[in-house]
C-alpha cells in the first residue's frame, strides 16, 4: 500500500473511528488517543490491507479494531494512565505519612500473596504457569509459544484465561 492510499484512508475513517470511541469511553481526549491508536496499528498493517477492494470490509475493521481498543481502554485504562512529572512526584511523595504507610504494607501484603499463589500455580499446573510467564511477563507472543507447545494460538489464549480464573480464586481464598 502507498502512503497516499493511507493517507486517504486515514481521512476517509479517521472521524468514524473517533466518534465510536467517544461514544465507549465518554471522553473526547481518550477517545483522540484510541482513534490514533487504531490508525497506528492499521499502518503497521498496511502491507497486510487492501484500501480499495472491499468498502465494507474495511468499514468493519476500523470499527473492530476501534471497539476492542476502546473496551481495553476502558477495561485497563487505570494502567494506561500517564502521569505529568508534578503527579508523580506527589504519588510518590505522600503528603499524610500513615496513609503512605498503609500503602506500603498493602502492597508488601499483596506482592506476597501473589508470589504465593504463583508458587501454587507453579506446582498445580506448571505448564500454565510457563505459558502465562512467557506470553504476559515476557512478552512472548502466543504465537511463538502455540509452536513451543504445539498447541494453536486460541489454546494458548484459553490456558490463559483459565488460569487467570484460577489465579482470582485462589487470590479470593487467600484474602478469606
Amino acid at each position: 500500500m502507498k502512503h497516499r492510499d493511507f493517507k486517504a484512508f486515514y481521512k476517509k475513517y479517521f472521524g468514524y473511528s473517533l466518534s465510536i470511541a467517544k461514544e465507549i469511553v465518554n471522553n473526547t481526549d481518550l477517545a483522540q488517543d484510541i482513534a490514533q491508536e487504531v490508525f497506528c496499528s492499521l499502518f503497521q498493517q498496511s502491507g497486510n490491507l487492501k484500501l480499495k477492494k472491499n468498502e465494507k470490509m474495511l468499514y468493519g475493521l476500523v470499527k473492530r479494531v476501534t471497539v476492542n481498543k476502546a473496551l481495553d481502554y476502558r477495561k485497563y485504562g487505570h494502567i494506561r494512565r500517564e502521569l505529568t512529572a508534578e503527579e508523580d512526584f506527589l504519588e510518590d511523595n505522600l503528603i499524610d505519612e500513615e496513609c503512605n504507610l498503609e500503602a506500603r504494607i498493602l502492597q508488601m501484603e499483596e506482592k506476597e500473596y501473589a508470589k504465593l499463589v504463583l508458587q501454587r500455580l507453579r506446582v498445580a499446573n506448571p505448564m500454565n504457569y510457563e505459558i502465562l510467564i512467557k506470553v504476559k511477563y515476557l512478552d512472548i507472543s502466543p504465537d511463538e509459544v502455540a509452536r513451543e507447545y504445539g498447541l494453536t494460538r486460541n489454546g494458548v489464549n484459553n490456558r490463559i484465561f483459565r488460569t487467570k480464573q484460577w489465579i482470582e480464586r485462589e487470590m479470593s481464598r487467600i484474602y478469606h
